[in-house]
């Protein structure tokens, strides 16, 4: 027959490890779904104007925020569509060994800028084993353009939505294998879970009718002209964020529970300081749940800083 010492010790110990194993289904759950991660769209790397200075300290405060991943939305380089295949092999090299840098995983959406040879002035020939968008997969190891992936309990689908016209050059839009595609990826998710879509060009903005009057129509090269048959795909899911790029300008548009946001540029006017008044920067998203917050991280450069 146990003591009454003896009874309370093993009740401590039960209790103890009660605790510790609540206390370690707290951390695991807190590690999945509270956590933050940074959306870097429009660094358009090359050698001149200060760009290299810049993409540098966009990283070390991208490091410092630690946050979990980071996820690009395009026009890494600048650019590869009208140059010619040595100055964009050169400029995809640069990006990657800045990249390096990072102290987390880096998800890359391709840009209209990341394409090779697209204009006749690059003299890159279609034939060119890594014409269009193959150099943006050989130099990613990617056996196509747009992808997903999980963490935690969300879900984060990365599009390409710049559509080539060889010679002539590029519209906004998602082609048709990539929306059955996405259709499939999502009813794979399923409708609870919560949904992130980044994309270069944005499905949606409002920015041109601030800059050319209320009835101004958005051009075919600034928004995905089928954004439409995209948001009809997207809308019965729980797509918390459609993070976009390209516009260089910092817009929210929230609708039916969506947040379309327009995550201005880290290059802010192609590295000539901000454009329309929108500073060099990058979006901190914080999740928290099911729910998330975020805010704009300038990189406070100063006048001619970025020379």
């Amino acid at each position: 027959m146990k003591s009454r010492g003896s009874v309370a010790r093993s009740l401590f110990l039960t209790l103890i490890f009660f605790w510790l194993a609540l206390f370690s289904q707290c951390t695991l759950f807190q590690g999945k779904d509270s956590f933050r991660f940074i959306f870097m769209t429009d660094i358009h790397l090359q050698p001149e104007g200060g760009a290299i200075k810049g993409f540098k300290k966009a990283i070390d405060l991208a490091n410092e925020l630690k946050p979990d991943f980071v996820i690009t939305g395009g026009d890494l380089i600048m650019d590869a569509l009208g140059q010619s295949y040595e100055r964009a092999d050169s400029l995809y090299n640069l990006y990657i060994e800045y990249a390096k840098l990072f102290k987390m995983d880096v998800y890359n959406c391709i840009g209209n800028h990341d394409h090779l040879g697209v204009y006749t002035s690059s003299g890159v020939d279609q034939s060119n084993p890594e014409y269009g968008k193959k150099i943006f997969m050989k130099r990613f190891g990617l056996n196509k353009t747009y992808r997903s992936f999980d963490h935690g309990r969300w879900h984060f689908i990365l599009m390409d939505d710049v559509h080539i016209v060889p010679g002539e050059g590029y519209t906004g839009g998602v082609d048709s294998l990539q929306l059955v595609w996405l259709k499939n990826d999502l009813k794979k998710v399923g409708t609870k879970r919560p949904v992130v879509l980044a994309l270069h060009i944005p499905l949606y903005s409002v920015r041109i009718q601030f800059v050319r009057g209320s009835l101004a129509a958005n051009s075919s090269a600034n928004v995905a002209t089928n954004a439409d048959q995209v948001w009809n795909i997207c809308k019965d899911y729980n797509i918390k964020v459609v993070l976009q790029g390209h516009l260089h300008v910092i817009e929210e548009i929230v609708w039916k529970g969506t947040h379309f946001i327009t995550g201005g540029a880290v290059s802010g006017a192609w590295w000539g300081g901000p454009f329309e008044g929108f500073p060099e920067g990058f979006v901190v998203v914080d999740i928290k749940g099911d729910e998330f917050d975020w805010y704009y991280k300038t990189l406070e450069l100063k006048p001619g800083e970025e020379k």
